[in-house]
């Protein structure tokens, strides 16, 4: 969230006090902090922010949660796959015994990522999608208060700054991700709209 806070403060700027909310944060179910270590590894050791031995631990505790995700999504219990068994009781209790071994942090994140698979998941797609945001033209003249969905401060800062590209308006201050997506959604069904109308 430091970086959410340092990202809104040079690349949007403020008129007002500043409150940084965590509903601002892009993908921020992935942001957990167990899994930090692992998120920042590789500009860690391209930066040479830690030690050696640091490093080793960090690519061991990725490797053995990798590892034990990968397991619990494919052995059974009674039957049932003991990620469905997670999925269903969120309990920790419910993991196998070998897990029970590992350190807390290990076991936390692998919790993590076996209980929210599917939330992390559309997380990733979404992560896909946006990626290429920046060469998604907006045209102009677009009526944003007839976007539905679209809440009302973005369609007035839309209309005010009337970005070229959605990468543009995602970084205007306001519009958060959900407005992108709507806006995005909106953009696609015009152009299907506009296509057939183009090829009379």
């Amino acid at each position: 969230y430091i970086g959410v806070l340092i990202d809104d403060l040079v690349t949007k700027g403020t008129l007002e006090p500043y409150r940084m909310f965590t509903s601002r944060a892009e993908h921020r179910l992935l942001f957990n902090h167990g899994s930090a270590e692992s998120r920042l590894l590789a500009h860690t050791k391209r930066l040479g922010l830690v030690g050696s031995d640091r490093i080793a631990r960090m690519e061991i505790k990725q490797a053995t949660v990798n590892q034990w995700v990968e397991k619990l999504e494919k052995e059974r219990s009674g039957g049932q796959l003991y990620a469905d068994i997670l999925r269903r009781s969120r309990k920790q209790v419910d993991f196998p015994e070998g897990l029970k071994q590992e350190s807390a942090s290990i076991q936390n994140e692998v919790f993590y990522r076996v209980v929210f698979r599917g939330y992390l998941e559309r997380e990733e797609k979404l992560i896909q999608k946006m990626r290429h945001i920046d060469r998604i033209k907006v045209p102009e003249g677009i009526n944003y208060d007839a976007v539905k969905g679209l809440r009302g401060e973005s369609a007035e800062k839309l209309k005010r700054i009337e970005p070229r590209t959605l990468g543009q308006a995602s970084r205007i201050s306001g519009v958060n991700p959900a407005d992108i997506s709507i806006l995005m959604v909106y953009l696609e069904a015009r152009k299907v709209k506009e296509e057939p109308a183009s090829k009379k």
